[in-house]
């Protein structure tokens, strides 16, 4: 899957798999590396989240009843560019709704 298909997916909410970039429904129960900080967000609001964007196996961001979080813990490179595709796909689908 190419960076555009996974923008895509991201936007529309749909699960998804490309190399170390993935989109799961519902919520993971994994937290790979984020820190105590960023588990305590995703714990605020868990059952209420109905997608979540990871990176090699950590959550990047994830949608609930209250919008998109996005991490601000900082990984890798990739990760980065990860997660520039999340906004991207956000921003895109807010401009499609309008």
């Amino acid at each position: 899957m190419n960076q555009r298909d996974a923008i895509h997916y991201i936007a529309t909410r749909q699960q998804f798999q490309a190399s170390a970039l993935s989109g799961i429904q519902g919520r993971s129960n994994y937290y790979g590396q984020l820190n105590s900080d960023e588990v305590a967000q995703y714990e605020k609001v868990r059952d209420s989240i109905d997608y979540v964007v990871m990176s090699y196996q950590t959550p990047i961001a994830w949608h609930s009843s209250e919008g998109w979080y996005f991490v601000s813990q900082k990984f890798s490179v990739t990760t980065s560019k990860h997660t520039n595709y999340v906004r991207r796909a956000v921003a895109e689908s807010l401009v499609g709704a309008n």
